[in-house]
């Protein structure tokens, strides 16, 4: 017992989302924090000042990522447009945009709807070497994305243990049950 509690003395816990600022060290596309101070006290005080705080920065998303095999992490937390990989025919050297925010109308294609939402997912383009078909991930979680890599089957799992997953799956399950009970029996 004494050789478990040790080692987990030495566990760190690493957040999974980008919080405490290392963000930009697993997001190349995040700028690093920056501690912002104000600038000197004015002489002159004018009627439309407004703050003494340096001016916001923007910073303009980019609009597809070039991600390197096997290293994709979603910026912001991804809708999960289903749980199973779609299973598409690709052409050789065609360049497709796969939806990474899940909220596209087109999936696994992406049809611009993360511009008009809250999301910092962008498409990411690829093509393929050879004419095939191939299987696109789909809970937009794969780390291989926009292939699939069985990431859905853990995702399936963590929303099946969720108290919320439970009593959605099993209280779908139970009123499926009871509507065809009701009807097996009063249909006659």
């Amino acid at each position: 017992m004494s050789q478990i509690l040790k080692k987990a003395a030495k566990y760190r816990t690493v957040s999974t989302i980008l919080q405490h600022g290392e963000a930009h060290l697993r997001d190349s596309y995040t700028l690093p924090p920056e501690i912002v101070t104000p600038p000197p006290p004015r002489k002159e005080r004018k009627p439309d000042d407004i703050t003494d705080f340096p001016e916001q920065k923007f910073v303009l998303l980019p609009e597809s990522i070039p991600y390197p095999e096997g290293k994709y992490r979603p910026a912001s937390v991804p809708y999960v447009a289903g749980f199973y990989p779609y299973n598409c025919y690709l052409q050789k050297g065609k360049i497709y945009q796969w939806c990474s925010c899940g909220i596209s109308q087109s999936n696994p294609w992406c049809d611009g709807m993360c511009n008009a939402s809250a999301t910092r997912n962008r498409p990411i383009k690829f093509n393929v070497d050879t004419s095939g078909y191939y299987k696109l991930c789909n809970c937009k979680q794969s780390a291989n994305a926009p292939f699939c890599n069985g990431t859905h089957r853990q995702v399936i799992r963590q929303y099946h243990a969720g108290f919320r997953g439970f009593y959605e799956l099993w209280g779908w399950a139970a009123f499926m049950g009871t509507t065809g009970f009701i009807i097996w029996n009063f249909h006659n």
